[in-house]
């Protein structure tokens, strides 16, 4: 098997075409509740919510446009240094790598160095943590939980999963 080490080209293709269909909704970048206010307002929507007849309890944000106002013209992210999770943890996904990164989608990859990806992983495992622990308090209060997405497509709730 070969392996690679990731190495970031900083071309800026993760910073565009960031809304995608999963599973039929339309999402953009995910962000939690402590990284909203390095966007505008007007590029923030709701993701994620817990509520039992609809969704009350927004539990993370996403940005609603396709790409991040904070990519200049030389693919140069005006905020590196306190970028959200999920941009640390790009290329690494929840099942995999994302073809979407070219130095990942050019290469024959038959496996990856994980542990040459260690940041990558660390800030998609504080990802988990933030939604579950946002869910696990709210499921504790004894309430049978269903979980709630946003459409950004249908700018409506998704019924997405009952916790009972």
């Amino acid at each position: 098997m070969s392996e690679i080490v990731f190495a970031c080209k900083k071309c800026g293709t993760c910073c565009r075409n960031l809304l995608e269909y999963f599973n039929g909704v339309k999402a953009g970048l995910l962000l939690t509740v402590k990284e909203i206010d390095l966007f505008p307002s007007e590029m923030i929507s709701p993701k994620m919510a817990i509520g039992t007849a609809g969704p009350e309890k927004i539990i993370s944000y996403q940005l609603s446009v396709d790409t991040c106002p904070h990519i200049n013209e030389k693919s140069d992210c005006r905020i590196y240094g306190k970028r959200p999770l999920m941009c640390k943890a790009f290329p690494y996904v929840l099942d995999g790598m994302s073809r979407k990164c070219p130095e990942i989608g050019n290469q024959m990859i038959v496996s990856v160095d994980l542990w040459a990806m260690d940041a990558e992983i660390e800030a998609s495992k504080k990802i988990n943590r933030h939604v579950l622990n946002r869910t696990d308090k709210l499921y504790r209060k004894g309430k049978k939980q269903k979980i709630w997405e946003f459409d950004l497509g249908e700018k409506k709730w998704v019924l997405r999963k009952s916790l009972s």
